[in-house]
């Protein structure tokens, strides 16, 4: 094994490295090295010559042998000065001024072009053109003449949306493929524009939807509401009304209507319902819709059954957002045939 170990060169530099800052430490002057440590002349010699071979080893120890060489001779002789100085008693650095030293006279700064091109009556800079000189001396910060409210391109909300709100009047009877949500330009711009504008992009929601213009919708309808009312807001559809006319059950009610809290599943009836099917979740998860491969990511996560009863109900509560409802859960549970926790939960 040990001549397995030397055929590796990085083992073979680490051996050879141990012995030089060994020998460098035997010849060095350490401050707290005991007195009879000291090496005779014959020792002395021996570790002259064995350092040379060991340099002259690391130099034929492939790869790039010269330059590792070169390198570890390097830190070598910087730590003996690290050690001298160790030694001395670690002095400080900065050298203290004597007495009789005059400080020097600060030398003049050259002056910056701004403090002697624009010294005029009107502090004017030419720049060699006309319409150059224009444009440098219409604000001689240029940091505030970015600030500049002529320089504030980004739209009120107000602005931004008033067409879609006009469009999602169910009155002018807008059809919804020429709607501008429908415009993928006008989607991403609306995106920008509400991440800096309005608190409604930063609130978290279980709504799912399938594509940006349905989310867009969503929003006018909240702006729509918190807008002034000059705006032609008045009859904005709410988003059961979308769904009545497009038969599309995405955007059903807002999150914040207490009339959908309250027929959403509950953790507590959730682990109530995982407690009482135990090893009989599997024969939910198929009138739940659940996917073998969901159903073998829960076996995976936890070997106890009511755990993966109550995992079971957690994913189909992600999946389903706002339609994760009591009366969806009753109805998959006596398809299923579990009659009495359905009743239980009904009763609840």
């Amino acid at each position: 094994l040990m001549d397995l170990q030397l055929s590796d060169s990085n083992f073979r530099r680490h051996i050879l490295v141990q012995y030089l800052i060994l020998f460098q430490y035997l010849k060095g002057q350490v401050k707290f090295k005991s007195s009879s440590c000291a090496l005779n002349d014959d020792q002395t010699t021996w570790i002259e010559e064995t350092t040379k071979l060991v340099f002259q080893l690391l130099r034929e120890t492939p790869p790039d042998g010269d330059k590792f060489a070169t390198m570890v001779e390097h830190m070598l002789s910087t730590e003996e000065n690290w050690n001298a100085w160790k030694n001395e008693g670690c002095p400080s650095f900065v050298k203290e001024r004597t007495v009789d030293e005059k400080p020097k006279r600060p030398t003049r700064k050259r002056q910056a072009p701004e403090d002697f091109l624009g010294k005029g009556p009107d502090r004017k800079i030419f720049m060699g053109n006309d319409e150059l000189t224009r444009l440098w001396n219409l604000n001689h910060d240029n940091m505030e003449a970015c600030k500049s409210d002529s320089r504030e391109f980004m739209p009120s909300l107000d602005e931004f949306f008033a067409e879609a709100i006009e469009q999602a009047d169910p009155a002018n009877m807008v059809e919804e493929e020429y709607k501008v949500v429908r415009n993928p330009n006008y989607g991403w711009r609306a995106l920008r524009l509400l991440s800096r504008r309005s608190p409604h992009f930063f609130q978290p929601t279980n709504q799912k939807f399938k594509s940006l213009a349905d989310y867009l919708d969503t929003m006018v309808c909240k702006l729509a509401k918190e807008l002034p009312k000059d705006l032609p807001s008045e009859e904005i559809k709410t988003g059961e009304e979308d769904d009545d006319d497009n038969g599309d059950n995405l955007l059903k009610e807002s999150n914040d209507s207490p009339s959908i809290q309250s027929k959403l599943v509950t953790n507590q009836q959730m682990d109530d319902i995982a407690a009482k099917l135990g090893a009989q979740w599997k024969t939910l998860a198929s009138h739940l819709e659940m996917k073998a491969a969901e159903l073998r990511e829960i076996e995976t996560d936890s070997e106890d059954v009511e755990m993966q009863a109550k995992l079971l109900l957690v994913s189909w509560q992600d999946r389903e957002g706002t339609q994760a409802t009591v009366e969806n859960l009753v109805s998959a549970l006596n398809a299923a045939g579990f009659s009495q926790i359905a009743d239980g939960l009904s009763e609840a």
